[in-house]
């Protein structure tokens, strides 16, 4: 058993790390966006990016090999709000693909559209999902990027996405003037047009990822540039 001693300090840790819970908690609501993504990064990445490398390679391994299949671009769709979506894997990009010269069956596009974050949120499930993201623009796993204009700026804002004015024809800018999402590029401080908000956009609506909004950008170390800008003036054209 324990002693009265021991089981006082063993009760007065437990109300410590209460109030320390409690603080960091009131700490956290007075962060602004930008300063809350800066956290996740400088301390909840380092805990959990061992842990989510080792299931994304896993993954990748599992497909790569059961299907036979070779990723030639990723598009991730993040904070997806749409009610029935169409574009649920791979070969909702096939014709895409063959207009573009990719022939074979076994070059596919890596989908992801099941991530959900809070950037405002300091809940683990939002910390492990954000290293998930990372991870996957760090495996070049990601080409075209959708998600919220919120997030989409945080992503822009850290050296995530490419300024589309080094990509995109400047005619197909000039088009989405009051559109483009336009972020102080923290790790550069470049402003630089880190995506395009799409409202009601008929490539989207088609895909049943979000209801009316998104955004869209392209990613920092896109594995196939050519695909992504091709992509992306497809969804800007769209009608």
């Amino acid at each position: 058993m324990l002693s009265d001693g021991r089981f006082e300090k063993q009760k007065g840790d437990s109300n410590l790390e209460k109030e320390d819970r409690i603080r960091q908690k009131e700490q956290w609501k007075q962060l602004s966006p930008s300063e809350k993504w800066q956290y996740f990064i400088d301390y909840y990445l380092r805990v959990t990016i061992g842990v989510t490398t080792g299931i994304v390679i896993l993954i990748f391994l599992i497909v790569h090999f059961a299907t036979k299949t070779s990723f030639v671009m990723g598009v991730m769709a993040v904070n997806t709000d749409g009610e029935h979506i169409e574009a649920t894997g791979p070969d909702y990009f096939t014709d895409f693909l063959r207009e573009h010269g990719v022939m074979s069956k076994r070059d596919v596009v890596n989908l992801n559209y099941t991530i959900w974050i809070d950037p405002n949120s300091d809940s683990d499930v939002d910390s492990t999902n954000l290293s998930t993201i990372q991870v996957l623009f760090m495996t070049r796993s990601v080409d075209v990027f959708f998600s919220d204009e919120e997030f989409l700026k945080l992503m822009g804002g850290t050296d995530y996405l490419v300024n589309l004015r080094d990509y995109m024809p400047e005619e197909l800018l000039d088009r989405y003037e009051d559109q483009q999402i336009k972020v102080l590029n923290t790790m550069t401080g470049e402003t630089i047009v880190a995506g395009i908000r799409l409202e009601d956009n008929a490539w989207v609506q088609k895909t049943g990822w979000y209801e009316h909004t998104a955004a869209v950008g392209l990613a920092d170390g896109m594995k196939n540039p050519e695909l992504a800008v091709a992509l992306l003036e497809e969804i800007l054209n769209a009608e």
